[in-house]
């Protein structure tokens, strides 16, 4: 979860009985042109940071939901911060992966680099982030608004224009959080899902879901686990993420019609079943446009997911994001702030594609819009309006196919939670046209994929499946909390 970045979270308020989703996903700064990245980086660099909304997201949440004062909310993340943070396995195989560009960037070398030894940090090392401390010492005194409308904004704002960035302090005041209604999915007789509606990619889950309700169960001709069974579920993520290149932001003004009936037809259970009658049980297709894809997708990075369940049975799953691991790489130096490359998720304009599609104009470049995301942060209600599951995952464009897969496991099949949240796993987004699939996965399972004309491409340990966070609440009413083992995660409880 980064202030530099942005985040969606789906909130269940169980007092009221009612589902939200607060929009806090980065948007374009306003002086943002189609022609910004003829010449220059969407990845790397100021250009490359939209404008955060992370910090102006929990104050609307705080402002909503809040019961303690803020400033111990945020004390012992800045008293973290002083006394510095151990570098886990995974954050130093990142940082050896990153050493030269970690060590070549000023901005990032001053915290990411040993000093006694000039090499980038270690596992097991003590990492101390002071600007980071000073930072988060200021916003527990001035409230959610001081990146936004406080003392740090021209800060902010002046490091980013030092880094050839956009972003004024205006950008940053005129930034508005957004509260959603749902996209909800009856995934059961007996439960109900509930996820995000644009920019995030709820809608896509919902077609996922709804195309392999009863097509893909023990009653149907492709018992779970056969090898029809994968079939059909794969052929299913490539007619989602065909009509995910439909998607983007509502607001596009000349779009919004087209964009919002997509969304609408892609949550509706009649319309995701009408797609089975194009898939042919013993083939697939290599050709984008029998699955409707006419532009390119968009191919997002990184994210970090927590769930939270109260006492009174209020659940928040929030998906955060800085896009790629070290986002845009560079750290505001005044604030400690790491900067993302959000910029980088929209379409960008005459830029050369890998597959011959040109770009989609639902997600192209434009300002004060919000680029797609696969975000999907879910809660799951029983009829009774009690949590039955709440999930989420890191891991760009698989976010999406993973959380439906580990939801099916559980709710509809029956499948023990933790080991559907450590099974092996396989994913399709159509572009590539490929499946990768877990080194691990049932190798049998793979040849018949493969015999169907599937491409497959295995994955290695490190290769960044999506990383799911989730917890169930069995039917005496414990919960059961877990993260899988493809990232380190954490479970606390009071």
């Amino acid at each position: 979860m980064g202030l530099g970045g942005g985040f969606l979270a789906t909130v269940y308020d169980a007092p009221t009985g009612r589902v939200r989703v607060l929009n806090a996903r980065e948007r374009a700064p306003a002086a943002t042109n189609e022609n910004m990245f003829a010449n220059a980086s969407s990845t790397v660099g100021g250009l490359a940071i939209a404008v955060p909304g992370e910090l102006r997201g929990y104050g609307a949440l705080y402002n909503a939901y809040g019961r303690l004062p803020w400033a111990e909310l945020v004390k012992p993340t800045a008293d973290l911060c002083r006394r510095g943070h151990r570098v886990n396995s995974y954050m130093g195989r990142v940082l050896g992966t990153y050493s030269d560009r970690i060590k070549a960037e000023p901005s990032m070398r001053e915290v990411y680099v040993n000093p006694a030894t000039g090499e980038v940090w270690k596992e097991g090392d003590l990492v101390p982030l002071l600007t980071l401390a000073d930072t988060l010492d200021i916003i527990a005194e001035e409230g959610p608004e001081a990146i936004h409308n406080g003392s740090l904004t021209a800060r902010l704002a002046q490091d980013i224009r030092a880094f050839g960035g956009i972003i004024t302090e205006d950008d940053l005041r005129n930034y508005k959080v957004e509260w959603q209604e749902p996209i909800a999915v009856p995934i059961t007789s007996e439960h109900t899902l509930y996820s995000v509606p644009l920019p995030g990619s709820g809608s896509v889950l919902a077609f996922i879901l709804n195309m392999m309700r009863d097509w893909v169960d023990a009653g149907s001709a492709a018992p779970v686990g056969s090898n029809l069974y994968w079939h059909r579920v794969v052929e299913t993520f490539k007619f989602a993420y065909a009509k995910r290149t439909g998607l983007g932001d509502p607001s596009r003004s000349e779009l919004t019609k087209r964009i919002l009936q997509l969304e609408r037809n892609l949550s509706d259970p009649a319309w995701a079943r009408s797609f089975r009658e194009q898939v042919d049980d013993a083939r697939t297709y290599s050709d984008w446009q029998h699955y409707g894809a006419s532009f390119e997708g968009a191919d997002d990075h990184g994210t970090a997911q927590i769930i939270v369940v109260a006492p009174d049975g209020s659940v928040v799953s929030a998906t955060s994001t800085i896009n790629y691991i070290w986002g845009s790489q560079r750290r505001s130096r005044s604030l400690g702030i790491m900067l993302n490359n959000e910029m980088d998720d929209f379409a960008i304009p005459r830029r050369d594609s890998s597959y011959g599609l040109p770009p989609s104009p639902a997600n192209i470049l434009a300002p004060n819009l919000q680029p797609l995301s696969s975000m999907t942060p879910s809660i799951v209600l029983k009829n009774n309006r009690t949590m039955a599951m709440v999930v989420g995952a890191a891991g760009g464009t698989k976010i999406t196919t993973q959380v439906s897969l580990i939801v099916r496991n559980v709710l509809v099949e029956g499948g023990p939670f933790e080991f559907a949240m450590n099974r092996p796993r396989l994913h399709h987004q159509l572009m590539p046209m490929e499946i990768q699939y877990e080194a691990d996965f049932d190798e049998s399972i793979i040849s018949s994929l493969r015999a169907r004309g599937h491409g497959t491409t295995e994955l290695g340990a490190t290769a960044g499946f999506a990383a799911v966070v989730g917890a169930v609440r069995d039917p005496d009413g414990f919960l059961h909390p877990a993260t899988d083992r493809r990232r380190p995660g954490s479970i606390d409880g009071l």
